[in-house]
C-alpha cells in the first residue's frame, strides 16, 4: 500500500472526506476589503499587494485568509503577509480550515472530520458573504 493510501485511505475501504476550496474573484475581494477596511481600502490593497502567488486565484485566495485572520484589525495585516508569503497554507488552513488544522492526519475519525468541515465551510462562507462588519455597522 502506498503512503499515499495510508494517510487518505482508498475509495474501496472508506469514503474519501473532502474539504472546499475558497474561490475569491476580483470583486468578491475588492467587497470584502471594503467591508472589513472601510478606512483604509487604498492602504489595505497595497498591502495585500506584497502577497506573493503564481496566479491571481492563489493570491486572491491568500489575501482573503489575511483579511479573514486579521478581524478588521490593520495591525495584524503586515504580520499575516509575511507569514503568508513564507508559507501560505499556514494562512489558509487558520482562516478557511480552522477546525481540521487543529488535528493530525488520523486523530479524526470520518465521522468527525466530515462534520469539522461541514463547519468550517459554513464558518468561511458566513464570514465572506456578510455585508458589514462589527467596525463600520
Amino acid at each position: 500500500m502506498s503512503w499515499i493510501n495510508k494517510i487518505f485511505g482508498t475509495k474501496k475501504n472508506k469514503e474519501i472526506v473532502e474539504q472546499s476550496v475558497a474561490k475569491i474573484t476580483n470583486a468578491e475581494l475588492e467587497f470584502l476589503i471594503n467591508r472589513e477596511f472601510p478606512k483604509n481600502t487604498d492602504l489595505v490593497k497595497s498591502k495585500l499587494n506584497e502577497i506573493r502567488s503564481d496566479s491571481q486565484y492563489g493570491k486572491n485566495r491568500i489575501s482573503a485568509a489575511v483579511l479573514k485572520i486579521a478581524n478588521s484589525d490593520l495591525t495584524k495585516i503586515d504580520f499575516l503577509i509575511t507569514k503568508a508569503n513564507e508559507d501560505f497554507r499556514d494562512i489558509i488552513s487558520e482562516a478557511e480550515y480552522p477546525r481540521v488544522s487543529k488535528h493530525g492526519f488520523g486523530e479524526r475519525n470520518e465521522k468527525e472530520l466530515k462534520t469539522d468541515n461541514l463547519n468550517d465551510w459554513t464558518e468561511y462562507t458566513d464570514w465572506k458573504n456578510k455585508k458589514r462588519t462589527h467596525n463600520n455597522v
